[in-house]
């Protein structure tokens, strides 16, 4: 998705990321922008903060309150980098300052399309994850709070060789 105000950056924009085949959104304003992160789930986001200045930062706090996965690549002149080291606090994912190489900045995109489909794929699903507190809640009920603790620890992390060998011992 591009959010950028400027309509010829846009559009300029749209035409060269046209050539690498991707479907792109557009949004010139956060109500906009809004609408299409609640409908869809967007992979990256290039976020023009040369006219959108502090909303910009909304839109930014928006996408990844709404969308944490999601990357955001801020573009923004050299004169406002106040505005993209805050982004980048806020959890953009790259920033570039204009005349930027076409390029560098596809690159960059490609980069944050696998680093979120790297997260996707590490992150746990919501049931799991609901799961795995309930049965810690229940140790802790039953007056086993350092089994709690120790079962939300280890839950993460995953089984060695080794203890699985020595669970399997156990068994015979």
């Amino acid at each position: 998705m591009i959010v950028e105000a400027e309509s010829v950056l846009r559009d300029n924009l749209a035409r060269h990321l046209a050539r690498e085949q991707w479907r792109i959104l557009f949004a010139d304003r956060i109500t906009e922008a809004k609408k299409i992160v609640k409908r869809q789930n967007i992979d990256v986001v290039l976020l023009g903060l040369t006219l959108l200045k502090r909303e910009g930062l909304a839109i930014l706090a928006m996408i990844k309150k709404a969308r944490p996965l999601t990357e955001v690549i801020i573009i923004n002149g050299s004169n406002q980098i106040a505005l993209s080291i805050e982004g980048m606090k806020l959890g953009a994912f790259d920033d570039f300052m204009g005349p930027f190489n076409m390029d560098a900045l596809i690159n960059r995109i490609q980069d944050a399309w696998q680093q979120k489909k790297q997260r996707e794929k590490a992150r746990k699903p919501l049931l799991r994850r609901c799961l795995d507190t309930l049965a810690a809640g229940a140790f802790a009920e039953a007056g086993e709070p350092e089994m709690a603790l120790a079962y939300l620890q280890n839950v993460h992390k995953p089984i060695s060789q080794t203890e699985k060998k020595g669970a399997e011992n156990e068994k015979d």
